[in-house]
């Protein structure tokens, strides 16, 4: 038989090698839970990653849109000041000419008056031309 040394070597062996063993299964059990929950995470935030571009994607394209909508709004704008000042412009030749056709009703003492105020429309003119 075995002598009672050797006995409990071999159990302090053996008790060495279980508790070994224990650790490896506890670290592989332990390594794998993490791998799992790496994988998990990995691909929650990857799917939240190609939310976010998606995100990103349509706000761009909503402000081209928005960017696109205020050129359109800035030229119509534009066109309508470009009327007005051409119906102001008419507006102030007709006029002219009306005052042309009076300045012809009345004699010449009352055209001199006439044609002083007629400058004065025309230095007007050049102000609203230039403004």
């Amino acid at each position: 038989m075995f002598s009672l040394k050797t006995m409990m070597a071999s159990k302090a062996t053996k008790q060495t090698s279980t508790a070994a063993s224990k650790i490896k299964n506890k670290l592989l059990n332990t390594s794998s839970f993490f791998k799992v929950s790496l994988k998990t995470n990995n691909k929650a935030l990857a799917l939240a990653l190609q939310a976010q571009r998606k995100r990103s994607s349509q706000l761009e394209m909503e402000v081209m849109h928005l960017q696109k909508q205020v050129d359109a709004l800035c030229f119509e704008l534009h066109l309508v000041f470009l009327l007005q000042l051409l119906i102001l412009n008419n507006f102030r030749s007709n006029a002219l000419q009306h005052l042309d056709m009076v300045a012809d009703l009345f004699s010449d003492s009352v055209r001199i008056s006439l044609n002083t105020y007629l400058q004065f429309l025309w230095h007007i003119d050049i102000f609203v031309t230039f403004w």
